[in-house]
């Protein structure tokens, strides 16, 4: 465990001698730091800032050691007492942007972005060294890039919605104007009508139906037939035929006889 003055000492072997004078984050943060310190590492750089985690105002310091590299924060107010401590990789940042403030009394920001989306988190500052050396000793600890961005006085967001050009020598930068936003406020012009487009066959809601009426199909009514077989079956007319032949014999064997 290292002491207070360990650390500041350490700090200053490494150029840096500004103490967090910031929101009262001197009392509220750097005297409890003693118990997060290992005594084989060696503080390098602290970036004392506030911040938004997620909807939570913060305020805190993000240090760099040859070991790691984590923040220590509590919230923005005078009731909280609690100090979070989260680690993060410096290797898995993909971007880190500086922007210093265009007047003495404002923030600068260092916005440490972890993927191409822009999201991450940014730390405002109202020391400009403080913001430059976390930076500078954060460039040989990371494999993301560094943006050097325009001054501004307009707080700078975690995903960086201005069009800008970077400076190669990480000195002045130019601001495009105007940026990609404002063009959704230009008057969007009418395209040109081509003849095609009228030859074009209409939509199929666009065209006309024509409904015809068609008249239902007459139901032919099955004809009744006549004298059926079972129908003479059921009557017993065809017992005459039998009887026919039997009278017409009785007839002729009486004549027969008689003569």
């Amino acid at each position: 465990m290292k002491t207070n003055m360990q650390i500041k000492e350490e700090l200053a072997s490494q150029g840096y001698i500004w103490m967090p004078a910031y929101k009262n984050i001197l009392q509220r943060v750097w005297q409890h730091t003693e118990t997060y310190f290992d005594d084989d590492e060696t503080v390098l750089s602290a970036l004392w800032a506030s911040f938004k985690r997620y909807e939570d105002k913060m305020v805190g310091i993000v240090f760099i050691t040859d070991k790691r590299t984590f923040t220590l924060e509590i919230l923005d107010n005078d009731l909280s007492t609690q100090i979070r401590y989260l680690p993060f990789d410096s290797y898995s940042l993909q971007k880190i942007q500086l922007q210093f403030s265009k007047n003495s009394g404002g923030l600068h920001y260092v916005s440490l972005q972890n993927d191409s989306f822009g999201n991450g988190v940014t730390f405002g500052t109202p020391n400009k060294d403080v913001a430059q050396h976390f930076v500078d000793t954060l460039s040989g600890r990371t494999n993301g890039k560094i943006e050097i961005l325009p001054d501004s006085d307009n707080p700078l967001l975690a995903e960086n919605e201005r069009e800008q050009v970077i400076d190669e020598n990480l000195e002045k930068a130019k601001e495009v104007v105007p940026h990609k936003f404002e063009k959704k406020h230009e008057e969007i012009k009418p395209m040109k009508e081509f003849d095609q487009w009228r030859k074009a066959p209409p939509e199929a809601k666009d065209k006309v139906v024509e409904i015809k009426v068609v008249p239902p199909k007459k139901v032919k009514q099955k004809k009744d037939k006549k004298g059926t077989y079972a129908e003479k079956w059921k009557s017993k007319t065809w017992l005459l035929w039998f009887l026919l032949p039997v009278i017409g014999l009785g007839t002729i064997l009486m004549i027969i006889f008689i003569a």
